[in-house]
């Protein structure tokens, strides 16, 4: 027997559906997961940005703590080439400070008094190029006060040391006068001759 042909209707209904099932499947894969894209769009924002203000007063520690750095690696006698005795009175605000910094340095006698004396003349100095410098001879001030004092209490110390061992010394002379004195005389012998 001979297997029964297709029906013309049934023939177009099929071609129609292997269509439909070709865009069905085109279909399916356009509806599959794709990866997300990534869409870059150029967005103009306005950020304020504060530009710091270095002021007068950071500008002067800068110079200080520059020059405090310098110092502290200088030999004693290029210590001594800095703070050379020169016109004080003269000086400009900055260098003036400078100078009383490089004497704190220096452990000679009077030097402290010179620096002291710089920084006042900073701190009454009348000009505006003194303003910035104010503050940090200020601190200077009470820096070299205090190093003074130190230096008041550490000469009365070598005095008072120096005094002590000078009547040790004067002790000790009389002492043996006596000793000299009792061994002259032939008397017994005293229990400090004793060895």
């Amino acid at each position: 027997m001979r297997p029964l042909a297709p029906v013309p209707e049934v023939q177009r209904r099929l071609k129609a559906l292997a269509a439909v099932g070709g865009l069905g499947a085109l279909l399916l894969t356009g509806c599959a997961q794709q990866p997300p894209r990534t869409i870059v769009k150029e967005v103009r924002v306005e950020v304020p940005v504060q530009v710091p203000v270095v002021a007068p007063t950071d500008n002067a520690a800068r110079i200080v703590l520059n020059a405090n750095d310098r110092l502290r690696q200088l030999s004693p006698l290029e210590l001594a080439q800095e703070v050379a005795p020169r016109d004080d009175a003269a000086l400009a605000p900055g260098a003036a400070v400078q100078l009383a910094l490089a004497l704190m340095f220096s452990h000679n006698t009077g030097e402290t008094f010179r620096a002291q004396t710089l920084l006042d003349q900073v701190l009454r100095d009348a000009r505006p190029e003194a303003n910035e410098w104010r503050p940090i001879a200020q601190f200077l001030v009470d820096r070299v006060a205090e190093q003074r004092r130190l230096e008041d209490q550490l000469d009365k110390a070598t005095t008072g040391r120096n005094d002590l061992q000078r009547r040790l010394d004067e002790a000790n002379r009389k002492l043996e006068a006596l000793k000299a004195i009792e061994r002259s005389l032939g008397g017994p012998r005293s229990s400090l001759d004793k060895p």
